[in-house]
């Protein structure tokens, strides 16, 4: 069945209790649904209303008797979020009452939604872009400042203007190609060939721009897996504490007081961090305090950031050199950053100990005083530089954050980059048109033009169901 065939319905707004609740309809029968079960306080039929007009009135239950009253405004095709016709009914918000207008709904001819069904109406009746659908689930879940901009880019069509920018300027690309295919007699002469060759070289660039933004829109939208770790009685708790503004570690002078992983995310250097606050590092304790060691060493091998703490007020322990040696075994690829704490207490490690430590974090160490939120600000910019969030913003630019936005276009890099070096070399032009059908090809799937439908059908499972 086409899915613009129905008419579905939703209740849009949170579930339990609240002010008011909204009941959301799309499809060619939304008119008439919303006409059978709201009776406009003028008498006048809804659907006779004019559209996007707030209309009060009385809202019917199932059995069309009185059971609330409301607001109601009619959208019609194509003028509405999804593109069909559709509707809006604002009851109460209480669970009996949201509950009875939605089955109202349902008993005058409508279907209950799925997840993220509206959304995709939108996207298949050309109302979003695939990426602006995406940013619209990025929104509703947005729980920090930094995603709530990212989503709010995103919904902007900041990445699909840039997408369709770079798709555009390869469509005169094209034309000159298929002119040198079709009418052979006729040259591109060299002009022409430099042209092509520049459309390329700006089509790669714009491209491999985009991609540089991976790194920053992934670590704000999902995250970066952070563990803060060290041997006992280093900070790490006060550290966790400062970072989340909450006391949710315990802080003594006794050494082993964290055995668990503890987890939070907050808002930190531009980005997410995931933070995970571990046990400390030594070799005796008791089984429970052990058995929590062992995950924090788990930890650190899985981690994407490492905030490996160290008391700035005491020479390095045989247990400092142990994590020392561990972050040198992560290798570069793991950013790790040392987090000298305690300095307010002056600072007492060697030249030759602050040198180790250099090594093991490749060059990234702080001073700070977790107790005292000296040099906080400094290790803010210090992941900030790590995931390069100050050069770009999250509202304006174009910044992609999806694992499938980057492969769509890594495989679009690589199609131009052959392409651009067929056109260096003088290779044949139905070589380089091809190279360029299949740059366009992952253009189009990057914003969802022709993206596979199994992939539309995963992305909105992830939606909420009224949106």
């Amino acid at each position: 069945m086409n899915i613009t065939s129905t008419t579905i319905a939703a209740v849009s707004t949170p579930r339990g209790k609240g002010g008011v609740a909204m009941i959301r309809m799309s499809g060619p029968s939304a008119l008439a649904v919303a006409s059978a079960m709201f009776l406009p306080r003028s008498g006048k039929e809804l659907s006779s209303l004019p559209a996007r007009r707030a209309v009060f009135g009385t809202i019917l239950d199932s059995r069309d008797e009185p059971v609330d009253e409301g607001i109601a405004v009619c959208y019609r095709a194509p003028a509405s979020f999804t593109g069909e016709d559709a509707a809006e009914i604002t009851c109460h918000g209480g669970p009996a009452a949201t509950e009875a207008v939605l089955l109202s709904a349902v008993a005058h001819g409508a279907s209950l939604a799925g997840p993220g069904e509206f959304t995709r109406r939108a996207f298949l009746n050309g109302k979003l872009s695939l990426t602006e659908a995406e940013a619209v689930g990025r929104l509703i879940d947005a729980d920090t400042a930094e995603r709530l901009a990212l989503s709010a880019g995103g919904l902007s069509g900041n990445v699909s203007r840039e997408i369709r920018a770079v798709y555009d300027g390869m469509l005169s690309t094209m034309t000159a190609l298929y002119a040198a295919i079709d009418y052979p007699e006729e040259d591109v002469g060299d002009e022409g060939e430099r042209e092509i060759g520049s459309t390329l070289s700006r089509s790669l660039a714009a491209v491999e721009k985009l991609l540089s933004t991976y790194r920053t829109g992934k670590a704000v939208a999902d995250g970066v897996r952070t563990v803060i770790c060290g041997r006992p009685n280093v900070g790490k708790s006060s550290l966790f504490n400062r970072l989340t503004g909450e006391d949710s570690a315990i802080v003594t002078a006794e050494a082993g007081t964290t055995r668990d992983i503890l987890r939070e995310t907050v808002s930190f250097g531009g980005v997410t961090l995931r933070l995970a606050d571990t046990a400390g590092l030594r070799e005796s304790g008791g089984t429970v305090e052990q058995i929590g060691i062992g995950r924090a060493r788990r930890e650190i091998r899985e981690a994407e950031l490492v905030l490996a703490v160290f008391d700035g007020s005491e020479p390095l322990t045989e247990e400092d050199g142990e994590l020392l040696d561990l972050l040198s075994s992560l290798g570069p690829q793991i950013p790790k950053i040392a987090v000298v704490n305690k300095v307010d207490r002056g600072t007492v490690l060697t030249s030759e100990e602050l040198a180790k430590i250099d090594a093991a974090a490749d060059g990234r160490r702080i001073p700070v005083s977790a107790e005292k939120e000296e040099g906080i600000s400094d290790l803010s910019r210090a992941v900030g530089e790590i995931y390069a969030s100050g050069s770009v913003d999250l509202r304006r630019d174009a910044v992609i954050w999806d694992a499938r936005q980057r492969q769509a276009l890594e495989h679009a890099r690589s199609a131009l980059a052959a392409a651009s070096e067929a056109a260096g070399r003088g290779d044949p032009i139905d070589c380089i048109c091809t190279l360029a059908e299949e740059a366009m090809a992952a253009l189009d799937e990057t914003d969802g033009r022709s993206v596979d439908s199994a992939i539309v059908d995963e992305i909105f499972k992830r939606f909420c169901v009224g949106k």
